[in-house]
């Protein structure tokens, strides 16, 4: 039981940074093309564009987070007091959203979200394989 109550931690100390940050986040959200999020053209294109000065500043990998699911985090963290800093039109905008987060040495290094009509394809959706996040490696 402990690694996996340290892998949830870890997870919600991940969710955690990120709420940190929501508001600039979306402030500065990228509008992915199209109605869809892909997996290849807008998630794996944003680390690709990025990769050597991620690589630069010590990535070593990227957190690929579902808006919904960071979305759900939020409320129920304001149901119990923990969280309270968002607005309702920054929480619904999360829905149809994907967070990625580069981090290195348990730091956030760049982070980016990408919002479009309909959230994630049926391929992205796969590839999360029903799970919150997704770790994407990207140093050797």
């Amino acid at each position: 039981m402990g690694v996996l109550s340290e892998i949830g931690r870890f997870v919600e100390n991940v969710f955690e940074l990120i709420v940190c940050a929501i508001g600039a986040l979306i402030a500065a959200a990228i509008w992915a093309v199209g109605f869809v999020i892909e997996m290849a053209t807008d998630i794996l294109s944003w680390i690709n564009g990025k990769l050597e000065s991620l690589l630069n500043q010590g990535a070593t990998e990227v957190q690929a987070i579902r808006g919904d699911a960071l979305a759900d985090f939020i409320k129920q963290n304001q149901a119990t007091g923990q969280y309270t800093e968002i607005s309702l039109s920054q929480l619904n905008a999360m829905n149809n959203s994907v967070i990625n987060v580069a981090m290195g040495d348990n730091r956030i290094i760049d982070d980016q979200m990408i919002r479009s009509d309909r959230g994630l394809s049926s391929e992205a959706k796969a590839q999360f394989k029903g799970q919150p996040q997704m770790k994407i490696k990207i140093a050797v």
